[in-house]
């Protein structure tokens, strides 16, 4: 299984355990950081993930509506940081 990630670098490393720890061997990280410049790669990632995992300060991601939003198109699970443990292998 493969995860995404959008949080700053402290909580990824958290979550990157938990996620570990359910069965998700793939993990990407998009660093949530207070840029204007939209990452055309991120938005491109999303459909080969099986979860979104939205941290606690995701919020600063300008375009994290878009991300969300292609998730959901392609009916990838979106989960905030405190559901990881939904995940299962």
């Amino acid at each position: 299984m493969s995860a995404m990630i959008i949080s700053s670098l402290d909580r990824f490393i958290g979550m990157a355990r938990k996620l570990e720890d359910c069965g998700v061997t793939n993990i990407h990280f998009c660093y949530a950081k207070n840029s204007g410049d939209l990452d055309i790669s991120v938005i491109a990632l999303v459909p080969f993930v099986d979860f979104v995992i939205l941290g606690k300060d995701a919020h600063y991601l300008p375009y994290l509506n878009q991300i969300v939003e292609e998730a959901r198109t392609r009916r990838i699970p979106v989960l905030p940081e405190e559901q990881i443990a939904a995940v299962k292998n």
